[in-house]
């Protein structure tokens, strides 16, 4: 390959690091990994998770991957009189909420991203974040 890519072995591991630390939380979710070009590489659903998070879980990780950031930190509050920027609605649907966060090797480049749905927006990025940790 001439670009770094997420493997599914990868993948796997941080999905299952992920359902452990949803498992702590009493939770059960759904997880998603894309790719750096945003293909999906690996989905999950835990038994019992709500089938809406199926989706979330895959806006939550296209999100974090094509700004390469956490999924949370796109949500501004609003300021009265000033715009308010509608990106979430392009790009087959963003989700501007916890539970997105990406991937990167040790130097840094992008390598993909985890979205993770099934609890509250803070659960789900606490269980994204010790994913990858």
């Amino acid at each position: 390959m001439s670009h770094p890519t997420i493997t599914l072995e990868t993948a796997s591991r941080i999905i299952d690091a992920g359902q452990e630390k949803a498992h702590d939380l009493g939770l059960n979710a759904v997880f998603a990994v894309l790719d750096a070009g945003a293909n999906l590489v690996a989905f999950e659903r835990m038994d019992g998770a709500w089938l809406a998070s199926n989706d979330l879980a895959l806006a939550k990780s296209r999100t974090s991957v094509m700004f390469e950031a956490p999924s949370e930190v796109l949500n501004a509050p609003l300021q009265l009189g000033e715009p308010v920027a509608h990106f979430d609605h392009t790009n087959g649907g963003l989700l501007l909420m916890g539970g997105g966060v990406p991937i990167t090797d040790d130097t840094g480049r992008l390598l993909g991203a985890l979205g993770v749905s099934g609890g509250t927006p803070e659960q789900d990025a606490e269980i994204a974040r010790a994913a990858i940790s």
